[in-house]
């Protein structure tokens, strides 16, 4: 192995672990009681290999107001409060809801549609949630974009019968990246 200077190996170091750092978290988490960065989700939000979105995002650990009775978490978009139930205080519900937020407040027309072309899931962005809509599967997308740098093989296991294939998987993951680049620009 050919010998490096000092300055050319601490350069290659310093390389090669900002392009494994995950995106830096802009995210401040705050209960509805106004408790800040309560944890674990403060945590799964700093570690997120995702960008999450920008500013202040509430938790409340209650059922959805005015929901059906089947929901365990959702998002209200207006207010950027998440609420859990008991069902979806996990890590994968969490992102799901913080997805919903990030649509909301990063994505562009243009880059709802290109998730649609990416999932081949044409229609309206919002629709009756049993109907498994496009927003619903950009929740799922980003949970697992959240929780999975990669997949080895189509996942099935998400909600909403959302099966990306590892293809889609990274595309989705892209985008989200983009998506934050370009709105921070």
């Amino acid at each position: 192995m050919p010998f490096l200077p000092a300055r050319r190996l601490i350069l290659a170091v310093l390389a090669s672990s900002f392009a494994l750092a995950a995106p830096a978290a802009a995210t401040t988490l705050q209960l509805s009681d106004g408790t800040l960065s309560p944890q674990p989700f403060q945590s799964w939000v700093d570690r997120a290999p995702v960008p999450t979105p920008a500013g202040t995002v509430t938790l409340a650990f209650a059922g959805c107001p005015g929901g059906p009775a089947w929901a365990s978490g959702c998002a209200d978009k207006a207010t950027r409060t998440i609420y859990l139930g008991d069902g979806a205080q996990d890590y994968r519900g969490f992102f799901h809801e913080l997805g919903h937020i990030f649509d909301a407040t990063t994505l562009s027309d243009d880059e709802r549609q290109s998730f649609q072309s990416i999932m081949r899931r044409p229609g309206a962005w919002v629709a009756d949630a049993s109907s498994s809509p496009p927003d619903e599967w950009f929740a799922e997308g980003y949970s697992l974009c959240a929780r999975h740098r990669r997949i080895a093989r189509t996942y099935v296991a998400g909600n909403y019968d959302y099966a990306p294939t590892p293809r889609q998987h990274a595309a989705v993951c892209a985008l989200i990246r983009q998506s934050a680049r370009t709105s921070s620009a």
